[in-house]
This record gives structure tokens, sequence and C-alpha cells, in this order.
């Protein structure tokens, strides 16, 4: 300004304001309009050191969806992932197409607004390893955002971050490259795929060994995929075979005991596979799997002529693990039914329908009891025979296989001696394992009955 020149207050504040109108719209601000025809909102998901899904879609104004696994590291920790990931987690890699209503679009859309989703910070990332990044940019032409999310949630960020990463996703049905949900089949057949083809039996296996829906399988199977021929499934390193070359449908067959897809099993029965699989080799797989954690695989294995009570021939995977072990066994003491808690007693139910022993020993001594963290599994169990006052090869009761206070104390009612030390965190006793481990029913009990030291 000239010298001498004065520009009051007011001034000041009118020409401040000229200037910020002049400025690009800043990034924090909500825009006030937003053309869906001018948008797109992409996803995109790295590796982790695991079998983490490695993929990015994009969800266009006019309805169309672009997915691809085609895709550069997002940052160095997922290029260090992508050395050694056990798998890309997707069933069907590539570049696929798909289209979904616009309005889906303008509904994400609003979802993003309800989020306030322009105030969010551009990145949120905890202290922690081996986890995946999800990266989200909402692109409304004029104006584009990128939240990154490395485990977020830990690091301040919030929740409608995660639901807005689910909504892209369920508005563009990844699901069905992703994992083989029921849309993959009439996906495919838009697409003009060949069901007779490697590609299909591949796609068939793949869906059969992951997380594929049971409908998909059967479509693919009914649709023609060639079972005769010779697959295996690898993850996306050359460190990361998970199962080795053999023909498809044995495979097959082996992956529907193991998942517990009774209606798979049934079909792949029926075309002749178990005679080829063998029925001793099933039972193998049955009672390493818990028999699917499935009643009905159970009972469809039953039906077959598979023996639901053979214990298995397997060895060890660590020094000194049991040997075995039965179905049964397996139900209450290994991660295979994890998921699937609300059915461990369905499944004890047809598998002693069937003839399991409640008392059937393992190499190291121990009855199916043993290492049940389920209460309901194990008052079945004791309710249908088990004996808790039973020992295994050490003197050591069944109390031994757990610290969790209403199991120990449930077996303890049960008779079963206190007596002894458990054989790892330290050779404890039960008395030191109830006050360290924080038993209080238990320790409780241990004082109230003494005489139980004699059992």
């Amino acid at each position: 300004m000239g010298q001498g020149m004065k520009v009051s207050r007011s001034g000041v504040a009118h020409i401040v304001f000229a200037i910020i109108a002049l400025l690009p719209l800043s990034c924090s601000a909500q825009p006030a309009n937003i053309d869906p025809a001018q948008t797109a909102i992409t996803l995109e998901r790295s590796a982790c050191y695991g079998t983490c899904p490695v993929y990015r879609v994009t969800i266009h104004g006019d309805g169309r969806v672009v997915f691809t696994t085609g895709t550069a590291p997002v940052d160095p920790v997922d290029a260090l992932h992508r050395r050694f990931a056990q798998s890309d987690g997707v069933l069907l890699p590539g570049t696929h197409e798909a289209r979904i209503d616009p309005s889906s679009v303008v509904e994400l859309i609003e979802k993003f607004k309800s989020a306030h989703y322009w105030q969010l910070k551009s990145t949120y990332r905890a202290p922690v390893t081996d986890s995946p990044t999800y990266v989200l940019t909402f692109d409304i032409g004029h104006q584009r955002k990128t939240v990154v999310d490395y485990v977020g949630r830990e690091a301040g960020m919030p929740k409608a971050v995660t639901e807005l990463e689910n909504a892209v996703d369920q508005a563009a049905g990844t699901d069905r490259w992703v994992n083989g949900s029921p849309a993959l089949i009439p996906w495919l057949e838009q697409t003009g795929f060949d069901f007779h083809s490697d590609q299909a039996v591949e796609l068939v296996n793949a869906a059969a060994w992951g997380d594929g829906a049971e409908e998909t399988v059967i479509g693919l199977i009914d649709r023609g995929a060639p079972l005769d021929r010779i697959v295996g499934i690898r993850g996306s390193s050359p460190m990361s075979t998970i199962a080795e070359p053999q023909t498809a449908g044995i495979f097959m067959l082996e992956s529907a005991i193991r998942r517990g897809q009774a209606n798979v099993f049934k079909r792949l029965v029926a075309s002749g596979w178990l005679d080829k699989l063998g029925k001793d080799k099933a039972a193998e797989v049955f009672s390493k799997n818990a028999g699917g954690c499935s009643p009905a695989l159970v009972d469809a294995a039953g039906e077959a002529g598979i023996g639901v009570d053979k214990p298995s021939k397997e060895e060890p995977s660590y020094p000194g693990a049991a040997q075995g072990k039965t179905a049964l066994a397996e139900l209450g003491s290994s991660y295979a039914c994890e998921e699937k808690e609300d059915l461990l007693v369905k499944v004890a139910e047809r598998l002693i329908a069937r003839g399991a022993n409640p008392n059937a020993r393992d190499s190291l001594g121990r009855t199916p009891i043993y290492g049940v963290e389920n209460l309901a599994l194990l008052r079945f169990l004791l309710q249908h025979g088990a004996d808790a006052t039973v020992k295994d090869n050490d003197g050591r009761s069944m109390v031994f296989g757990s610290w969790t206070d209403a199991i120990v104390l449930e077996l303890l009612e049960a008779r079963a001696s206190p007596v002894g030390k458990y054989d790892i965190d330290g050779n404890k006793t039960l008395a030191q394992q109830a006050k360290d481990r924080k038993m209080p029913l238990v320790a409780k009990w241990l004082t109230d009955h003494p005489e139980a030291y004699k059992r």
C-alpha cells in the first residue's frame, strides 16, 4: 500500500474474505454438491503376513465396477508382505468388470457424507506389524480425498471408516471374486466363462479349499468342471505351497469333509470319488478335522460307510503331541471348530449316536474331554458317559487340559483328581495354577474339598 494510505478494520476483513474466496476449496471442507456422474470411489486392500485378499475395486458413478488384483504395493509394508504372504487371498484373480444400479452409488455417496468423510485425517496408522493396509479414495471430479487405514481403529480412526470400506465391498460385490459367493456363478455365465476348461477346475478346487460357498462349488461341478484333472493349490509366493497336486475330485472330497460341506460330499460320493479316495483315507481326514464340525457331514459320512470314530494315524505335528485322536476328541480340543462353537454339541450328538466312544484314549492316554473349553460340550460328554476320573499315561487327570475356571470346576465336581502338575506353563500344581490363572471357583473348591486329593 502507498505511504500514508489507511485501511479500516472492516476493509481488512473484506480483503481477507476476498482472498479466501479465490483459494481452492480445502480438502477438509464438506462439498456442497456432489454429482454422481463425476464420482469414483476406490477401495484398495493390501497384503499381510498371511492370506489377506489383495485387490483394488473402483465404483464409478454410472454403476460400472472395475475389480483388479494387478496392483502395485500401496506402501513399503505391503511390498514386504507380498514377498512372504501365504496367498493373495483372492479366489478369481485378474481384472473383472460388472455393473450395479446407479442408485446404489447415490446411496454410497450419502454414506460418505453422513460419515463426514472430508473432515477425517488422511492417515490412521497403528504401531503394529503384519497387518494389511486399506486405502479408501472418494473422488468427486473437482475434489478428492484419500484415507489410509493401517489398523486404524487402534490409532483413533472412527468406526465409520471401516463401515465405509465394507459398504464399498458390498456395493461392488467383491465377495464373488474374493471368496466365491453364490453371485459368482451368474457373473461367470454372463461373461461367457467356459465351465469345462482347465480354469474351471482350478476355480472349483480353489473355491472348495478356501471360503467358496457350498452353492458355488456345486454350481461349478454341475456345470461341468472336469474333476479328473490334476490340480494343486498354491499361494502367491514360491514358498507357499498349500496343497500338493492331486486329482481334482479327490482333492475336493477331502475339502468337503474338512469344511463340513455335506451337500458337496454327497454329490462327489454319488460320482464315485469316495471309492477312488478310499474309506480309510476319508476316515483319516474326517477324524483330523472333527467331522467338519458339521452334524450333516457326520450323518453323510456315516451313511457312506466311513468310520466316524476311527482314530487318526497322522504323525504328530510336534514332539510329544498326541496321536490317534478321534473326531470326538478333536471336536473340543483343536482349532478346527473355533468359528462353529454353536454346533459343537450337535456334532457330538451325531457322533455318539453313530457309535463314537466318549472314553476313547489317544496315544497319551487322554480322552475326548481333555482340553475341552466349551462348557456345554463338556457337560454333554459327561452326561453321555465320559469318565472324568480317567488319568492319562503320566497319571494326570483330565483337569490338566484346561485352566478355565468353569471347565476345571465341572471336571472336579465330576470326580476328576486334582493331584498332579501341568506339563506346560511351569509344571504348576492345580492350586498354584488356580492362583496364577485367576480361577477363584477352583481355588475355593480345593479349599472346601481337601479329601479330593485322595482321588
